[in-house]
């Protein structure tokens, strides 16, 4: 079958290469407090991983970080084409640094919340978990590790541990050689799952998209570099 593609695509077994992406998605706060947070969401999310929740209530916005500690299968829901959905009840822990910014945010839920005995102590609010009577969609954004398998000008294949969406737009950080990081959008071209040895993993084929004029010239340095290896090594 003729190769079709734009470019060349350079398989990289002479060189590691590693990268992070960002991802988001609309999950559902339950209640929430100084300490913690839990919520719903149609992903697993890792026990132990750090993930970043920007929160937005009545025209303020936060960003904070957290761990997970809890993550169990909650149920099933059916999405709007009728396919189910795994839904993950999640308990995460904040990380240090953020009680001001949240004792803050939580004023006006503090305010309203209905209890018999509101705390009088600041400190004791540490220990008060607001529930949330009308639970609304937050963004949870977290980073996830890939694999570079084959590489080109126009994009690569990599592997993960996590399915994407075809078409998705993704922020993406490539570490290349000499501490060199490009930073650019990936549309999702390509997703398969492989098997090897009981690990089920991805390949991901990736487009580059939004690349700045510095960070093509890097990629092209190092596409370069690749070709030239790959010629030393055949002969």
């Amino acid at each position: 079958m003729q190769d079709k593609r734009r470019h060349k695509r350079y398989r990289v077994d002479l060189v590691e290469i590693n990268g992070k992406m960002s991802l988001a998605d609309k999950v559902q706060i339950l209640d929430i407090s100084l300490g913690g947070i839990s919520l719903k969401a149609d992903r697993r999310l890792n026990i132990g991983n750090e993930y970043l929740l920007k929160l937005h209530e009545k025209g303020k916005d936060l960003e904070v970080k957290g761990t997970v500690v809890r993550s169990e299968l909650s149920g099933i829901e059916q999405k709007a084409d009728g396919q189910g959905v795994s839904i993950f009840t999640v308990g995460m822990m904040f990380k240090e640094g953020f009680a001001d910014k949240l004792a803050d945010f939580l004023k006006p839920i503090e305010q309203t919340r209905k209890k018999e005995e509101a705390p009088s102590v600041a400190d004791r609010r540490l220990n008060v978990r607001f529930n949330i009577t009308t639970p609304q969609e937050r963004i949870l954004s977290y980073p996830l590790q890939f694999k570079v398998k084959s590489i080109s000008l126009g994009g690569m294949l990599i592997q993960t541990e996590q399915a994407l969406e075809i078409n998705g737009m993704i922020p993406m950080e490539l570490s290349l050689i000499s501490d060199t990081a490009v930073k650019f959008i990936g549309r999702v071209v390509s997703c398969a799952m492989t098997e090897h040895t009981g690990q089920t993993n991805y390949d991901i084929g990736v487009e580059f998209t939004d690349l700045t004029d510095e960070d093509t010239t890097s990629l092209k340095t190092f596409i370069d570099y690749l070709a030239g290896s790959e010629g030393k090594d055949k002969g």
